[in-house]
């Protein structure tokens, strides 16, 4: 069946908001990076100076700890850039799928080992017939994983559940980690909020997490457990094996 002009047209029409949207979206992560980059920036700059003064003073020895400074800036600027790299690698990756145990099964064999006392509890319930792009969905449970092992400081329990319902599939990360302060539950999804102390996470890992999930049209919220820990949920809209959603009927 041929499309009618007007159905081409609202086709088109929303393609062009998609792409406004997506550059808006570009436009603001872009100037939030510069400005991430710019301090360190600043920071390296002003220690070689100071390097660079002591040395011509003769007083090599203390150029040691403004270079060491300087190392640390450009490290961080490396780990920025490094994560960039690889959210554009899952964008652009190829467009393989996978369902979300192959996917999960992936995420656990990169992430290992784990380290620490961490014991890992999986409980699948699922029929394996929806598949996802493996690539973005890969980096988004090795970002929540490796969260998960770092706010339980090495020790504690992650327990991940995949739940499928008629519409969705539910993704749950658990862990028996500190919590975060309920204020900040959406905050930990803007790009460059962290809670980690300096030197130990760029706060780009959610925000990228979030970001792919929602290009797949699904969310991922985080909430804190009544009993201590929190929980990271990625809630998908169920895909079957020809890439089409539950409850959508192709008319011809």
């Amino acid at each position: 069946m041929v499309p009618d002009k007007k159905e081409t047209a609202n086709s088109s029409e929303s393609i062009h908001e998609e792409q406004i949207q997506q550059l808006v979206a570009l436009g603001r992560l872009a100037g939030t990076v510069a400005h991430e980059l710019n301090n360190p920036l600043d920071g390296i700059l002003r220690y070689l100076n100071l390097a660079i003064r002591v040395i011509e003073q003769g007083e090599a020895n203390k150029a040691l700890d403004y270079l060491q400074q300087s190392r640390d800036g450009l490290m961080r600027m490396v780990r920025i850039t490094r994560q960039l790299l690889t959210y554009t690698r899952s964008l652009k990756a190829s467009p393989e799928t996978a369902t979300l145990d192959e996917i999960l099964n992936q995420a656990l064999r990169i992430i290992q080992p784990i380290g620490g006392d961490i014991e890992i509890v999986l409980d699948r319930q699922l029929d394996g017939t929806a598949r996802y792009p493996a690539a973005g969905l890969t980096q988004v449970f090795i970002n929540l994983i490796k969260n998960a092992v770092d706010a339980m400081s090495g020790r504690g329990r992650l327990t991940i559940t995949i739940h499928a319902d008629q519409d969705n599939l539910t993704v749950a990360f658990r862990d028996s980690g500190p919590g975060f302060a309920p204020e900040d539950s959406e905050k930990l999804f803007q790009p460059f909020y962290t809670t980690k102390p300096d030197g130990h996470g760029t706060g780009l890992g959610l925000a990228i997490c979030r970001d792919l999930i929602e290009k797949l049209k699904g969310h991922i919220i985080a909430t804190n457990n009544p009993d201590g820990g929190s929980t990271f949920t990625v809630q998908l809209p169920y895909v079957n094996t020809s890439g089409q959603e539950r409850g959508v009927v192709d008319h011809e």
